[in-house]
Formats: structure tokens, sequence, C-alpha cells
């Protein structure tokens, strides 16, 4: 009996260890693909997402370095970040090497990026808009984007946060481009069940972490506001408008340091055409 209750703590132990330090260095690359008809057939384009740094120390930071040497190797056609850049703005002193870093980021194209709710929390409205004006980022508050690739119209909408934002996602999602490929950025992923009901392709949303501790058949109890019926992985939102989710598992964590079986992650996103049958 000892024994067996011996073995079980020393199993609990190393599981927290684990979870503790060594998951949450362990930056995965996500690949996934989807095509279209909105996009033209012999052509496509790529997005990187991250999302939730959640920056707190100085390791943050520079574990977000070799990041973004990574993300600019793979050459990007747009960079997109999906919020909740600094966990506690009033705590946090790294400012300068964060923008330093983020104007790194060198995608082809573009690279644009919404708020989260801990971009709004502790006063870092404003300062958060001015970090990524600085950091050469395209911060979208209920606005779109629109960009001409291989001659074909790509349009980001940006929608603030549903938490601690403004919520009036209607003007914009109603004047939604015909002959476009449309891709929504919403940090909390539960919006989708809003957003599947217009003509969007994509959207990109974190906010969830995945739950940070995740079991197979267990919904993690870690699952905050909004990203409970979506909160990892890829979802098909619409057959009619061929649309679809992806839930970022984010590269930081919040409330407790820890991630098992929900490692931090790049998604690696290839758009392209879909071959017209003759």
């Amino acid at each position: 009996m000892k024994t067996k209750l011996f073995s079980c703590i020393l199993i609990f132990i190393c599981i927290i260890f684990y979870g503790i330090f060594i998951e949450p260095t362990l930056i995965k690359t996500k690949q996934i693909s989807f095509s279209n008809n909105n996009v033209n057939s012999n052509k496509a384009f790529n997005i990187i997402q991250i999302s939730d740094t959640h920056f707190n120390d100085k390791e943050d930071v520079e574990r977000f370095g070799r990041i973004v040497k990574k993300i600019n190797h793979m050459q990007p056609d747009f960079i997109v970040f999906t919020g909740d850049l600094i966990s506690d703005i009033r705590k946090f002193s790294y400012q300068k090497e964060v923008i330093q870093l983020l104007k790194e980021l060198t995608p082809k194209i573009g690279k644009l990026a919404i708020y989260g709710n801990h971009d709004h929390g502790g006063y870092f409205t404003e300062q958060y808009e001015k970090l990524l004006k600085e950091s050469h980022f395209t911060l979208l508050k209920n606005e779109e984007k629109t960009y001409f690739v291989h001659s074909q119209k790509i349009s980001f909408i940006g929608l603030d946060d549903y938490m601690l934002g403004n919520k009036q996602y209607n003007k914009i999602l109603e004047r939604i481009q015909k002959n476009t490929y449309t891709i929504v950025l919403a940090h909390e992923p539960d919006i989708a069940n809003m957003t599947k009901n217009y003509p969007i392709n994509l959207q990109l949303s974190g906010h969830s972490h995945g739950g940070q501790i995740y079991f197979p058949f267990y919904q993690s109890f870690f699952m905050p506001p909004y990203a409970k019926k979506y909160n990892r992985g890829s979802y098909t939102l619409s057959t009619k408008y061929n649309s679809h989710l992806v839930v970022s598992n984010g590269i930081g964590t919040t409330k407790f340091p820890i991630r098992i079986l929900t490692p931090p992650e790049i998604i690696s996103i290839e758009i392209k055409g879909q071959i017209k049958k003759t």
C-alpha cells in the first residue's frame, strides 16, 4: 500500500514538474491548410498566427526572441496577433524589449493585431495601441484592412475584445466585401456563434490557451468565459460559406504557470484556391 502511494506521489510530482518547467518551453508549429474559391486556384498565401504571449518576466521575453527567429525563417505573407500581449502592464518592466522583438517580425506583406481582454485591463488600452504602433503592427478595432495578393482581395476584419471592448460588431460584419477572402480576428473564440452567420471564410482566435491542462475526453476546468464551445484546434463553422475557425493554444500562461498536453504553439496557415471541376 505504501509503495503504491509513494509511486502515485512521485508520478504526480513528475507531472507537475513537466507541466511547469518543460512543456511551457516546447514551442510547437502547427500546420493547417484551407482551400476556398475566393482565392485564385493556382495561387496561395500563408499566415502565421501567434496569440496570448502573456509576458510576465525577462524569461518570457527571451523565449519570445527565439520564436521571432523561428517565424521569420518561415517567411510568411502575414503575421497576426490575436490578443493578450502582457499579463499585467503595471508589473511589467520590459516594454522596450518587447517592442524591439515585435519590430523584428518581418512578414512579406503585413502584420496585424487585435485587443484581448488583458490588453484592455490594467489601464493598458492606450499603451497597447502605442506599443503596437511602434512595433509596426496594424491594430484593428472593429476595423477592416484589405490587401491585394496575387491580384486577389484578402480582407482582415479585427474585432475589439468581447469582454472589455466595444462589442458593436454588426456594422463592420454587415459590410463584408464580395469576391474577397475574409478573415476575422477575434480574441474570444465563442464569438464564432455570431460570426458564422456572416459570409466570412476564416476566424482566428486565442484566449483559451487550450485549457492549459488538457485530458482527452475531459473538458478542462481552466477554460475561460467565451471559450467553452470552441477552445482548441480547428472547426468548420459553415458549409454554406465554407468558413472555418482556428483556436490557438497561445504561447504564455495565465493564473497558473503550467501546461499539460497543451503545448504553446505557432500556427502556420496556408490558404489556397480550389481547383474548379470541369
